[in-house]
């Protein structure tokens, strides 16, 4: 039985069918004693001053039912009722519509309706200028004025006011999921009378036009959830009723007091539906609503059907749908198509929605072949192009323009959607609403300077800030709206992402605003994206598009796209004098056209790729700029894989050895297989290869494990493109050579505009002639006959030098660079030595410094050797000052220093090395005491010199260290990390074969080591633990909260310091530290749900209070003040030095500083969101 039926009291609740009316009155006239007999029983009579109305012209009503409204003595002052009229004077009360826009399903007139979710709301989103009446029925004839309401008043004062909580929460979740087309307003809801504080009689006009108020019409479906249906306008309390699936006659339409607006609405948009199976939503409303619930194929396909079957019942369609259905038969989804169906209920694509863009992607299960994966981009595409089109009809509306969805014809959509195409600038990033299209492109330089202007006062230079907090006179490095870089990238990079385009694309930039230089590369969408067909306007048909007419408009469009990248990008930034534009194809079409068995098989791979650049996934770092430790966090009893090498050729050796590059940095397994994991290759991606170069290299390990990868290993292509990636088969055999000897990546364009003559010609053409305004600029290009481009040699690469500052890409270690004192004050340092972590690296450092002495003949040799001994005392590494009298020897005596050869490190390795094989030969107690001694005798060593022995697993830890610390005038020396590695692997092992104490010391000297660092602390917590030191473990967990720079770690700190707490007694906090701890890593730590549970039965047994939701966990944190993470000190600490470091062109610190500030976020997501990310990209080499 249905739930109208079980509301009115009629029946007994029982399970939902899939016509909550039909039950109720579908069979009310064919049997008798039905739901008509009970309403009648039910039926009041009305006496002669009761108003009333009746419909009589509503469609689809069953026999003998007349519907309408009664405003009843017992509603009076609080609404009117809503029901069946028997005959002229007696009524049955089916609903109940309050003074608030609200409908409440019951046959009682005097019911309570506080506690009631309302079935149907009027819901106010927004005030609009109309520029003339006629969407309020004011232009359209005699039969649109007065409507039904014979001029009544409606309901008098009072009416108006707010929505429930419940159901304002509800409201808002339909907008932000884009069900409805505008945006609920926080205020009130539809009503009527003064005291709603509308307009008050006649149609609102100020002289430019009609005010009025757009709302919309919702109704809660079988579910219960609330579903657009249609709109309104009301102005002057007269309403309109738009958007309506029911074809109402104009009367019905235009011109309507509150009561007949409520119950048209109602019955024609909500009831009469419900009984005929028919609930739609209107147009793009409907649309979106499947989309954003439903699996998307499905979900395409059943709004064609629901179009069909609203047209086979005599309602209405809009052309938007009617274009839906268009660009969906267009792209195939209405087609049969083998690896896109659902397979027992699950489909292998996923629909998502960009935050930033509003645009849609798929992400897919599994790997696809390249036509089932070439049609999901296709069907992506032409999903937006819809939005898009959608979009614009309500920046129509908004603006009083016509069409608007509840006017627009099919041929019309048709245009709107090529017009879109044509100047993609129209809805790029705000809709355009200027009247000259033609400018919507120098719009967008301005909302670059803007966005620009907006972060630069969000965020301050901390070089400006005064030692009080406030802002001095903006005389820093980098102070100033023309030289800060970070600025610029933080400004271009949220552009680039909020780019609503309708086809996917990879963007990359590069910049150097002192030179006044930025450069940007995209890949294209190719002639396959393009649309197959247009509406002819001069001949009122469609016409099919020819394979020249597609080619020529995807190049058209490119070009187009690259116009409106190089605006913002003159618009973030006064300085920027020069863009150079780099535009590349993805190849797709080219390599299927030299040979489709050679590709087809692998380029689901480069889809895969494509399709992680698009949500932002970056895949694991592993350059320079990375954590020692991998990245590792959260539970440190879990094995960590370190960055050893036992003998063979040091990071930083070879980092010297090839320039600069990260060659030492793969992991063993890495080394050992041959291939490249997926995580370096994605890194490669970072440090600027092709997007495709890299897809198609994928080797063993390339499967995808992000939203979507299914895990299932690798097949015999993958293995081919391993090899072809090592480069060690290259024969004709091999079926992917075609795509070695021609990169699937092609570059099509270059240019390079400047700045006055660029702007001067958005000024007369913006985005007319693209091909022309590129030729004006000396472009390299080549357009085929056919219209479309064809690839050509670059003239310039995003690496190159004049792109990125001077010296960005150099480590602290091996740079030569002094701070100013506000540098200096953000970094904890006086130099860029301040920063270094990688003690190899800092010795090399030193002995070129060396030789550059000895060759320079400027200075003689005394000077040569006390700046050498200044150098030696500085580093103050022992092994490096024992080694003084050599250097000093030399250079006095005028010779060349020699090429010193440390071995320290090495020497601990082998005494490691000889304690492992102790260890496993069962020698425990041999191999331990070989292990001490060695790690003992360095430590003494270190211990004995000036400076203070150091470990740093990141650039990041190293200035949280310099902030947190490091004393004044400290001199950090830096430990080899094999030193460290020994203590963790001793404590780790004594830990097992003896117990907490024997680990402790080695602990307690990794904390001495690095107390930056939070693994040093939580593997302390945990022995502590286990002696029940709970005090002790209680401090170690505070101290790795306040260093943690990921969530992983603040998890687990939080789980550890909620059992010591729990152990101390203190129930509040170790509930708020569980909650925390499960906030900030859901489901990251299966044991915490079942503790939790455990703490709060033993705080109830014992009505201790504790807290129950996050907000009252960081409440109860802040008043015991402890740390609520991520609102810690070093937050900011690691925010101004991430600004800092880009704007002083320190890349490569700024990187690892910048992931921790995109990673200590409030966020629920655990990554680093797509603007971050492209950010990151900004600062490969």
């Amino acid at each position: 039985m249905n739930a109208l039926a079980v509301d009115l009291g009629l029946v007994k609740p029982a399970p939902a069918t899939a016509d909550p009316f039909g039950d109720t009155l579908r069979e009310a006239s064919e049997r008798r004693g039905g739901v008509i007999d009970e309403l009648t029983r039910h039926a009041v009579a009305l006496g002669p001053m009761v108003k009333r109305r009746a419909f009589p012209a509503l469609e689809n009503v069953p026999d003998g039912l007349l519907l309408g409204w009664a405003q009843l003595p017992a509603t009076q002052g609080r609404g009117f009722s809503l029901g069946i009229f028997t005959d002229r004077d007696h009524f049955a009360q089916v609903a109940f519509a309050d003074a608030h826009g609200r409908v409440f399903v019951g046959t009682d007139p005097k019911m309570d309706v506080q506690e009631m979710q309302p079935r149907f709301v009027f819901g106010k989103e927004k005030d609009v200028t109309l520029p003339d009446g006629d969407r309020l029925g004011l232009g359209k004839g005699s039969g649109a004025m007065g409507g039904v309401s014979g001029g009544g008043s409606g309901l008098g004062d009072g009416f108006g006011g707010g929505l429930g909580d419940e159901l304002s929460r509800g409201i808002d979740r339909i907008r932000r999921s884009g069900l409805l087309h505008g945006a609920f307003g926080a205020g009130s809801v539809a009503g009527a009378g003064a005291g709603s504080n509308m307009m008050s009689d006649g149609a609102a006009r100020d002289g430019k036009g009609v005010k009025a108020v757009v709302g919309s019409v919702v109704g809660r479906d079988d579910s219960g959830r609330l579903t657009w249906l249609a709109s309104w306008l009301k102005s002057g309390n007269r309403y309109t009723l738009e958007q309506m699936r029911a074809n109402l006659p104009a009367n019905m339409r235009y011109d309507l007091e509150y009561r007949d607006a409520i119950a048209i609405a109602f019955f024609a948009a909500y009831m009469l539906p419900q009984i005929n199976g028919l609930l739609i939503g209107f147009g793009s409303g409907n649309i979106f609503r499947r989309l954003n619930r439903e699996a998307p194929i499905g979900a395409i396909r059943r709004c064609v059907r629901d179009t069909l079957a609203a047209r086979a019942h005599g309602m209405r369609a809009s052309g938007l749908e009617d274009h839906f259905a268009d660009l969906m038969r267009e792209a195939g989804a209405l087609d049969k198509t083998p690896g896109l169906e659902a397979v027992h209920g699950a489909e292998p694509l996923h629909l998502y929605t960009s935050t930033y863009s509003n645009g849609y992607f798929f992400s897919w299960d599994k790997s696809m072949a390249f036509g089932q994966a070439l049609k999901s981009l296709k069907i992506e595409g032409n999903l937006n192009r819809f939005a898009a089109v959608s979009a614009w009809l309500e920046r129509n509306a908004s603006l009083g323009r016509n069409p608007t969805e509840d006017t627009v014809t099919r041929a019309e959509a048709a245009q709107i959607d090529m017009k879109l195409i044509e100047n993609p600038a129209l809805m790029a990033l705000d809709p355009y609403d200027g009247s000259d299209e033609r400018r919507a492109v120098l719009s967008l330089a301005s909302i670059a300077e803007r966005t620009a202007e907006r972060i630069r006062g969000d965020f301050p230079d901390p070089r400006d800030m005064t030692s009080d907090g406030g802002h001095g006179s903006g005389t820093g490095l980098g102070a100033g709206a023309d030289s800060d870089e970070w600025v610029y990238r933080q400004a271009l990079s949220s552009l680039l992402r909020r780019l609503r385009l309708p086809y996917r694309f990879d963007v990359e930039f590069r910049s150097r605003l002192d030179s006044g230089e930025v450069a940007i590369g995209f890949t294209t969408a190719g002639t396959s994206m393009m649309p197959d067909s247009r509406y002819d306007v001069a001949r009122r048909t469609w016409r099919t598009l020819s394979g020249p007419e597609r080619a020529s408009m995807s190049a058209a469009y490119n070009l187009r796209v690259g116009l409106m990248m190089a605006a913002m990008s003159f618009g973030a930034s006064r300085s920027v004098r020069q863009v150079s534009l780099h535009i590349d194809s993805i190849g797709l079409e080219e390599a299927i056209a030299e040979q489709d068995s050679a590709i087809e098989a692998m380029m689901s791979e480069a889809l895969s790729a494509f399709e992680h650049l698009r949500s932002g996934d970056m895949g694991r770092a592993g350059s320079k700029a990375d954590p020692k430790d991998g990245d590792f966090h959260g539970d440190p009893t879990r094995p960590i894989t370190h960055e050893e090498t036992f003998g063979q050729p040091s990071v930083g050796e070879d980092r010297m050895d090839d320039g600069g590059t990260n060659a030492g940095t793969r992991d063993a397994d890495d080394t050992g297989d041959g291939k490249a994991s997926i995580d370096s290759q994605f890194e490669d991606l970072m440090r600027g290869v092709d997007i495709d170069e890299m897809a198609f290299s994928m080797g063993a390990a390339g499967s995808d494990d992000s939203a979507g990868g299914n895990g299932d290993g690798t097949d015999d292509a993958d293995a081919a493109s391993g090899r072809s990636a090592n480069g060690d088969d290259d024969g004709d055999d091999d079926p992917m050579s075609v795509l070695r000897r021609n990169p699937t990546v092609r570059n099509m364009v270059t240019v390079t505009f400047t700045r006055d003559a660029f702007m001067k010609r958005l000024e007369t053409d913006g985005l007319d002639n693209p091909e022309e305004t590129y030729r004006l600029f000396g472009a390299v290009m080549d357009v085929d006959g056919e219209g479309g481009l064809k690839p050509v040699n670059a003239d310039f690469d995003l690496t190159d030098s004049r792109f990125s500052p001077t010296g960005s890409q150099d480590e602290p270690e091996l740079a030569d660079r002094r701070f100013t004192p506000a540098t200096a004050r953000v970094l904890g340092a006086r130099d860029s030595a301040g920063l270094a972590i990688q003690r190899v690296d800092l010795l090399q450092h030193g002995v070129n410094e060396f030789h550059g002495l000895a060759q320079d003949s400027s200075i003689d040799s005394v000077e040569k050797a006390q700046r050498a001994m200044r150098i030696i005392e500085s580093i103050s590494d022992p092994e490096l000052t024992a080694l003084a009298s050599q250097v000093t020897s030399a250079l006095i005596d005028g010779d060349d220093t020699p090429d010193f050869t440390f071995t320290m490190a090495d020497d601990l390795d082998k005494e490691r090395l000889r304690a492992r094989d102790m260890l496993f030969s069962g020698q425990a107690p041999q191999a331990i005491e070989v292990a001490e001694a060695a790690v003992t005798r360095l430590d003494q060593v270190f211990a004995a010199g000036p400076g203070v022995p150091r470990y740093f697993n990141s650039y990041a830890e190293r200035v949280v260290y310099n902030r947190l610390f490091a004393t004044p005038d400290e001199r950090t020396v830096l430990i080899p990390d094999n030193l460290f590695y020994a203590h963790m692997e001793l404590a780790d092992v004594l830990s097992q074969i003896k117990n907490a104490d024997a680990a402790i010391p080695h602990l307690n000297r990794m904390v001495a080591y690095a107390p930056a660092y939070p693994l040093s602390h939580l593997k302390l917590a945990i022995q502590l633990a286990r002696k029940e030191d709970w005090d002790s473990a209680r401090a170690a967990c505070l101290n790795a909260l306040r260093v943690a720079l990921d969530r992983d770690d603040a998890a687990f700190a939080y789980y550890r310091f909620a059992y010591a707490e729990w152990m101390l007694d203190h129930f509040d906090t170790a509930a708020a530290a569980y909650l925390m701890s499960d906030h900030i890593a859901p489901g990251a730590i299966g044991s915490l749900e079942g503790e939790l549970q455990e703490l709060v039965s033993r705080a109830d047994s014992q009505c201790i209070p504790i807290p129950e939701s996050v907000e009252e966990a960081a409440h109860v944190l802040a008043m015991h003040d402890l740390p609520v993470w991520p609102h810690i000190e070093v937050a900011g600490i690691m925010r101004d030095a991430a600004r800092v470091c880009v704007d002083e062109g320190m890349f490569v610190p700024a990187r690892t500083l910048s992931v921790a500030v995109a990673r200590m976020n409030d966020g629920e997501g655990d990554g680093i969101d797509v603007v971050q990310a492209q950010f990151l990209r900004s600062l490969s080499a």
